[in-house]
């Protein structure tokens, strides 16, 4: 499904010349292409974090109040955020 579509894209061809060329039905085809940049929407709620963003300083505030102000790796303070 992935390659088809990714052919589709990179042949400049209409998706029905395309469909008709690969013996496709259209209405299928259609919905694969929804599915494809659904997924690739999907891969865009990750961010890469890279090593110069692994330490930082974060003032955490609790709902009773308490406020936490700290210097630390992402990893620790990703800890104290699940207390």
């Amino acid at each position: 499904m992935k390659l088809m579509v990714s052919e589709w894209q990179q042949s400049g061809k209409s998706k029905k010349q395309y469909c008709r060329e690969n013996d496709l039905n259209y209405a299928k085809f259609q919905y694969w292409i929804k599915r494809s940049k659904e997924e690739s929407m999907d891969m865009r709620h990750f961010v890469e974090l890279k090593e110069s963003t692994r330490y930082c300083s974060v003032e955490i505030i609790y709902p009773n109040g308490v406020r936490l102000k700290v210097e630390a790796d992402l990893i620790f303070v990703s800890q104290l955020i699940r207390l």
